[in-house]
C-alpha cells in the first residue's frame, strides 16, 4: 500500500504543477483551427492533452481536437504494444464510450472524446516509463553490470 502511495505522489505533484501552468487556453479566440494547431505543436502527448483540456468547449468540436491528441499519443506506444496491453487499451477506450453513451448530446461526445484522449495519454506515459527502464542482458546479475 505504501509503495502505491509513493509511486502516485510524483504524478500528483507533476499534475498539480501542469495545472498551474495552463489554467486557461493559450489561444485567445475560439477558432478550432488555431486550437488544433496549438495541440499539434505541443512538445509531448501530455502537453497536447493539457492544451486540449483547457481549450475545450464541451461541444462536438472537441471530438476532432481529442483525435489529434490520440494520434499524437498513439505514435509513442501503439507500434510497440503487445497484444494483451493492446486489448487493455481498447477496453479502456470502450469503457469511455460506454460511460458517456447514456444520452446523445454534444457535451457527452466531448466528455467521451476527452476520456479516450486521457486513456491514450496514460498509455503513452507508461510507454515512456518503460523506455527509460534499464535493460540487462539475460543471465547477467545487476551487481555485475553496475561494476
Amino acid at each position: 500500500m505504501l509503495r502505491f502511495m509513493l509511486v502516485g505522489l510524483p504524478l500528483m505533484i507533476s499534475s498539480a504543477a501542469l495545472a498551474e501552468r495552463l489554467q486557461k487556453c493559450p489561444i485567445d479566440s475560439l477558432d478550432q483551427t488555431e486550437i488544433a494547431t496549438a495541440i499539434t505543436a505541443a512538445a509531448s502527448c501530455a502537453q497536447s492533452y493539457e492544451v486540449m483540456n483547457v481549450c475545450r468547449s464541451n461541444a462536438g468540436g472537441d471530438v476532432a481536437l481529442s483525435e489529434i491528441v490520440i494520434q499524437k499519443c498513439e505514435q509513442v506506444f501503439l507500434a510497440n504494444l503487445q497484444p494483451l496491453p493492446l486489448k487493455a487499451y481498447q477496453a479502456a477506450r470502450d469503457s469511455c464510450a460506454r460511460r458517456f453513451a447514456q444520452k446523445e448530446s454534444a457535451a457527452n461526445a466531448s466528455f467521451r472524446a476527452t476520456c479516450e484522449a486521457g486513456v491514450a495519454v496514460v498509455f503513452a506515459h507508461r510507454a515512456d516509463l518503460e523506455a527509460m527502464r534499464p535493460r540487462r542482458p539475460p543471465g547477467v546479475p545487476l551487481r555485475q553490470r553496475l561494476n
